[in-house]
């Protein structure tokens, strides 16, 4: 019989404004070439699942950070950060609260 164990997900709980200031912070960090780097939009996957990472980057504000420099450090940071921490969704945009609202029409009464 084989047996499959499936390894414990030690990744810490950050909120999103947190995960956003750490991204920034440790690509700042790298070196100066870095330094004008501006900031990351992260965004939820919408899912809970522990096993999967449940967050990516939506958007990057380069400043004036070289662009190809920029993504590719924007790239090895998150690989590693997407190991260590999983997003809290509890922070969610209020945007995402308001999904299931139906529009108000501006049409005027109906008959």
């Amino acid at each position: 019989m084989l047996w499959v164990v499936k390894p414990k997900d030690d990744r810490q709980s950050i909120s999103r404004k947190d995960l956003q200031s750490a991204i920034t912070e440790a690509v700042k960090q790298s070196g100066p070439d870095y330094e004008g780097f501006v900031d990351v939009i992260v965004e939820s996957d919408g899912t809970e699942s522990k096993p999967k990472v449940n967050w990516a980057v939506r958007g990057i504000k380069f400043g004036n950070c070289d662009r190809k420099k920029g993504e590719n450090i924007v790239a090895v940071i998150v690989a590693r950060m997407q190991q260590e921490f999983m997003l809290d969704n509890s922070d969610r945009p209020q945007a995402d609260k308001y999904k299931s609202i139906r529009p108000v029409s501006t049409r005027g009464p109906q008959s």
